[in-house]
């Protein structure tokens, strides 16, 4: 049992079973009796001459933690190996303990030249073989544990709990050099990984690094802080010389995979040197988080700016637990005309924060924030919920209803049989299936088609109508329609904007034919004047929803409007 006081040098010690110490001793007898004192601590490996023991280390030196080493052998005796063992990279680590009868100084200093560590006297003494070589081990690992320590194994740069330390002590030595604190990462780099495979996404981090520490000079550091994100203290520089490192990258990048590399840039310039490193470090990170995604923006420099929105940000994040406990999330709908009809033939239930700190926001301020967080799944419930208590009451008071869009978000499907939770809230607030309409976004399907198609096909078999969202605005729809059960496209209003030209219009004129073909309705988003609401009408089009007919509106609005509007 590993006891949470334990130093890390006896835990390494605890997940070792056995240490493997490899004997290289010509005579069979001295093999045997040094076999005999050890055989109960170690795992033993053994070889008569300096050949065989290269042989034998070459195959098993990742796991030798000691060798003992006698000098005078047949073949290739001690000082050939050690000679030998000196010239290889990966044995560099493994300690080596001679075997000896001859006390003489020369001999001693020879070894120790080439690289041996300690020495053991014949005739053997049990006692000191074992603790000489468990003290051997016990130093290697400290060693190991220290060089781990400061130093990324992969990339050759400082660790990321060691280029912390370092970059506070530079700073605070050096208060009259102007320095910036860089982080940067590689766009997309998970995909690649993907794409060309571990041992391609490594060569890379390799190379970026390389192209990192060439820069360096005296007093500059670059350390690895998590797999494809590095951070860099250098003396200012200006912007030219970020843009000639991203090129340089993103030139050898190409030459190797024919891919288009982006590395990102957020600059915290000339910082404090007094404030703390770790929030030098968060605006340097608040810089490079504001160009994720964001074609051709590659650098970012820390602001004031930034940090307020940051703040704000945070405010609702601090903020959001407790507005959900106190309902200051406001279900608004907003109508959807039927164009045959003439009249209100459905809504779609949209969310505004009526937020006692921070007044009336607009969904476009938290909405972002909630799916970055995961706090939407917990909302989209409490819209559900709120849609599903609105519709029983007005069905228990025999008013009128009409059928009510609900989103489904991407983070959604995540949850656990979230088709049963659905059917059972419709059925505890006894809503017919058919008046709850669920949207989801063509990209939700893209993350992962076969899950979201199994959920979305139990939703239709129990009776909700499947509405397709932004349509036309993503990079498969057409594949889309031929994998998921969807009743209704939404016509995105970036389309229905575009009516009144040629190209649009044709455009709208082969989607809304396509969904006759499919046996499915249209609604168009967007509609804010007379001409595309007609435009709309002529090319067959079932539904409008736009300020033309209504804004969103609170309930009572709405339960006013679809009256006048039946």
């Amino acid at each position: 049992m590993i006891d949470k006081n334990d130093s890390p040098l006896e835990i390494l010690e605890t997940s070792h079973a056995k240490d493997t110490v490899l004997i290289i001793e010509d005579d069979e007898i001295n093999r045997g009796i040094l076999g005999a004192f050890l055989e109960e601590k170690f795992d033993l490996l053994e070889a008569e001459n300096g050949k065989v023991g290269m042989d034998v280390l070459s195959v098993n030196y990742k796991k030798v933690s000691v060798i003992l080493l006698d000098i005078l052998m047949p073949v290739m005796d001690g000082y050939d190996f050690l000679q030998k063992m000196s010239q290889e990279k990966r044995f560099k680590s493994i300690p080596v303990i001679i075997l000896t009868a001859n006390n003489a100084d020369s001999d001693q200093i020879r070894a120790l030249k080439l690289g041996a560590s300690d020495f053991i006297s014949k005739p053997y003494n049990p006692n000191i073989i074992v603790n000489r070589i468990e003290a051997m081990i016990r130093l290697r690992r400290s060693f190991e544990m220290l060089s781990a320590a400061v130093w990324d194994n992969l990339t050759g740069v400082y660790s990321s709990q060691f280029f912390f330390a370092r970059a506070d002590q530079i700073l605070k030595n050096h208060p009259n050099i102007e320095y910036d604190f860089i982080c940067t990462n590689i766009e997309s780099f998970k995909i690649m990984n993907s794409r060309h495979g571990r041992k391609t996404g490594d060569k890379l981090l390799q190379e970026v690094a390389g192209v990192f520490k060439s820069v360096l000079q005296k007093h500059e550091i670059c350390g690895r802080i998590s797999a494809d994100r590095f951070a860099i203290l250098l003396q200012h520089r200006e912007c030219d010389f970020y843009k000639n490192i991203e090129n340089e990258i993103a030139k050898k990048f190409k030459k190797e995979m024919a891919d288009s590399l982006v590395l990102k840039f957020g600059i915290c310039e000339k910082p404090n040197h007094e404030d703390a490193i770790s929030s030098i470090y968060d605006n340097a990170m608040l810089a490079l988080n504001s160009i994720a995604k964001q074609y051709g923006e590659t650098i970012c420099y820390f602001n004031q700016e930034l940090q307020k929105k940051a703040q704000a940000e945070q405010d609702v994040i601090d903020n959001m637990e407790e507005a959900l406990e106190a309902n200051e999330f406001v279900v608004f709908y907003q109508p959807k005309h039927g164009i045959k009809e003439n009249r209100t033939m459905g809504a779609e239930a949209l969310v505004r924060w009526n937020s006692k700190k921070f007044g009336f926001m607009s969904p476009g301020l938290f909405i972002p924030i909630f799916e970055q967080n995961g706090f939407i799944t917990k909302l989209d419930y409490y819209i559900w919920e709120n849609v599903c208590k609105m519709l029983h009451e007005r069905l228990e008071k025999n008013a009128l209803v009409v059928p009510v869009s609900v989103n489904i978000s991407r983070s959604d499907f995540d949850m656990a049989d979230l088709d049963q939770k659905i059917i059972a809230l419709a059925d505890k607030y006894k809503v017919p299936h058919n008046l709850l309409h669920l949207e989801l976004t063509e990209s939700a399907y893209n993350d992962n088609p076969e899950q979201i198609r199994k959920i979305v096909e139990s939703l239709h078999s129990a009776g909700f109508v499947i509405e397709l969202d932004d349509f036309g605005t993503g990079y498969s729809s057409l594949s889309v329609l031929t994998k998921m059960p969807f009743d209704i496209l939404k016509l995105d209003m970036s389309l229905v904007r575009e009516i009144k030209t040629p190209a649009g219009r044709n455009i709208l004129s082969c989607i809304v034919d396509l969904a006759n073909r499919f046996n499915m309705q249209t609604v168009a988003e967007g509609c804010e004047d007379q001409e595309t609401a007609d435009g709309l009408g002529e090319l067959g089009c079932n539904f409008i929803q736009g300020y033309f007919y209504s804004k969103p509106l609170p309930p009572k609005e709405f339960f006013e409007y679809i009256e006048l509007h039946r």
